[in-house]
């Protein structure tokens, strides 16, 4: 009796660790915020636009890659911080320092606007608080991204 008792209570338990433990992936996610536009691109990038009134006629870019520290085998410790430290010093549409002193001509200051990091999982970089007066400073801020995604001098 002690023995059934005792196998019911299991079964149950195991029963009740199945239902919560069996949560689709889907219910895991963090819902959208429905003020976000987000689509796939051609090449497969995701994009993500929400439009911000602070600060006041400013406009924020981020590239968020999905390559950190993780990623890397022995023999390539440290290359993804490498990598966006290279970032910053030359593409194809940017030689040498020209990211820099393009967006810093507009008030786009780097270290404080113009930054990256690398976490175990992932390298974000960032432009911040951009004029949007300029709307050929925002086609160089996506351009930057562009380069940024595929065209680092090395």
């Amino acid at each position: 009796m002690i023995y059934r008792k005792f196998l019911s209570a299991v079964v149950l338990l195991i029963a009740m660790m199945t239902a919560v433990f069996a949560q689709d992936e889907a219910d895991l996610r963090v819902p959208i915020d429905p003020d976000i536009r987000m689509g796939t691109l051609e090449n497969g990038i995701t994009y993500y636009i929400k439009e911000n009134h602070e600060p006041a006629n400013r406009a924020s870019f981020y590239l968020i890659r999905n390559v950190g520290a993780v990623m890397e085998e022995e023999e390539q410790n440290g290359l993804a911080h490498f990598l966006e430290h290279m970032s910053f010093n030359g593409t194809l549409n940017f030689p040498g320092k020209a990211i820099i002193n393009k967006l810093e001509k507009h008030g786009v200051a780097f270290g404080y606007n113009i930054n990256a990091y690398t976490g175990f999982d992932e390298t974000v970089y960032n432009i911040s608080d951009v004029p949007i007066n300029d709307p050929g400073l925002l086609d160089t801020c996506l351009l930057i991204l562009h380069d940024w995604s595929y065209y680092v001098s090395l």
